[in-house]
This record gives structure tokens, sequence and C-alpha cells, in this order.
């Protein structure tokens, strides 16, 4: 990223921790002016990592910036290591800048999204370069909370992107914020689709040639074999009513067994009993 620079092509910033010191810290905190001012200053301790990117004036993978250092507390030497949303914790021992006197002391940092001492560690890492043998004791006798005026930072994630780091309790606020959005509930596919049927008026009692075959498409119905009344008496039966005048021959030639045709017409027989009557007659006495 580069803002407002007017630098030569193929141009590329990979200054080593000497010439990040001697030639950059040293001439801001001495207010001496720098051939081009490629690192920017902010107050980084008011930003998160992944919003560093953006504010810097040049840097692909790693950004430089002078910031200011402030006091953890009034009458104290510790520096205040909140950022943004987290903060940064030391790692490692210090390094000095510069053989055989040194002019600088390297830091190495990691920054922790959430609150001490349960903030969740992230990727992004800060090299802090500070100018070593510094008297400090003026700015504490007269209860300033500035520690440094300048320091130099490089910041870079050690996954090479640009990552944005939540604590737990964001991403549970995020998860509610989302079970809030409404939501389109789609039918199971599994399920069988309701037949339109089944929302139809019942017309079986207006209709007697409705039968459950009517509703056999819906799922939501049971359809149970119709049970047909009792049959009224037939033919049959009134021949079964029918008082006959029996003698002792049987088989006489008069009454109602004398003349077949005539029973069968009155009486609508089934073959099998006309059989029964025609041998019956047949039959020699």
């Amino acid at each position: 990223m580069t803002v407002g620079l007017n630098l030569p092509a193929g141009f590329r910033f990979h200054p080593t921790d000497e010439e990040l010191v001697m030639h950059y810290l040293v001439r801001r905190c001495e207010s001496q002016p720098i051939a081009v001012p490629i690192i920017r200053e902010i107050d980084l301790y008011k930003f998160d990592p992944w919003q560093l990117p953006e504010l810097a004036l040049y840097g692909e993978k790693e950004w430089y910036f002078f910031s200011p250092r402030d006091r953890k507390y009034p009458n104290g030497s510790r520096p205040n290591r909140a950022a943004g949303t987290g903060y940064w914790k030391a790692t490692g021992a210090d390094k000095p800048i510069c053989k055989p006197q040194t002019v600088g002391i390297k830091k190495a940092l990691v920054f922790y999204a959430g609150k001490a001492p349960k903030g969740v560690k992230t990727n992004w890492i800060m090299h802090e370069y500070r100018l070593a043998n510094v008297d400090r004791s003026a700015r504490k006798r007269n209860n300033n909370l500035r520690l440094d005026d300048w320091v130099l930072c490089r910041i870079y994630n050690k996954k090479g992107k640009i990552e944005k780091t939540m604590t737990s309790n964001q991403a549970s606020f995020e998860h509610e914020v989302e079970d809030e959005k409404p939501r389109i509930h789609l039918p199971d596919p599994k399920m069988e689709i309701e037949s339109p049927q089944t929302h139809l008026p019942n017309t079986s009692d207006s209709d007697p040639r409705s039968t459950c075959s009517d509703h056999a498409s819906s799922p939501d119905v049971t359809c149970e074999r119709e049970v047909q009344s009792e049959p009224k008496l037939n033919d049959l039966d009134k021949f079964f009513d029918y008082s006959f005048d029996f003698v002792e021959d049987p088989f006489q030639t008069t009454g109602p067994l004398s003349d077949p045709a005539q029973f069968e017409a009155q009486y609508a027989f089934s073959n099998p009993l006309q059989d029964m009557f025609m041998y019956m007659q047949q039959r020699p006495l």
C-alpha cells in the first residue's frame, strides 16, 4: 500500500534493525528530517492490529509506524500495552541494537484479543524499537504519563494475511445477532407433499357414490373399507317365508312345486336350484 509517496519503480522497503534505529528512529526523536517520509506517525495503541494496514503509508506484508508510548501507572516505568479491543504482550528477551555501543532495544510482542489475562492469542506480531540509555525520570517526576515520545513499530501477521480475531464474547454476540435474523423454513424433502384434495369438502354424505378412494392420496386420511348395510329381504327370503302346504307325498303334481317354470319366474332362483328341482321332477316314482 502506497499513499502519496513518489517512489521509484521496483522500490522495496526492507530495512535492517540497525537501519531502522540509526536512520529513522534516531532522526525522528531528534526532530531531524527523513529523506522519504515512508513511516507514518500515529498512536498505535488506539487501534487493533488488523486496522493498521489501511493506515500505513507503505507496506504489503509488514507495516511501519512511529508511535508514542505511555506509562501504565503515573509513578511507574511499565508501558501501557492496552490497544484497541485487546492488548500487546511481550515475549522473549530484549535484543540490543548496534555494537559495540547499544543504541536501541528491540522487543517482540504478540497481540491478544480481549481482556487480560483471558485474552485470545492472535497471529499479529509487533517488533518495537526504542532508544536505549534515555533518562525518563524527569517526566516521571512531573507526573506525566508519557513514557516515550516516539518508538518505531513494525507490524505483521505471521500467516501473511490480514485476519481479524474475535474474542469468545464477540463471537457469541454475533451469533445472537445472526439468530435474530428472519429465516425461511423450507419443507423437509423427505416429507410427503400434502395432496390438495385433503382440503376439499367432504361430499360423502351428499353423494352416495363417494367412497374412501376419493381421499386415498391424502396421508392424513385413514382409508377404511366401506361397510355395506344389511341386504334387504330378497325373493329367496320370501320363498322361505312362504308357507307351503306339503302333503305326505312331496312329489305330488299339485301345489307350488308342480310347475317349475312358473316357480322360477316367480321366485327367480339361480340355476343350481333349478337343476335340483328339475331332477326331483324327473325322478321316477
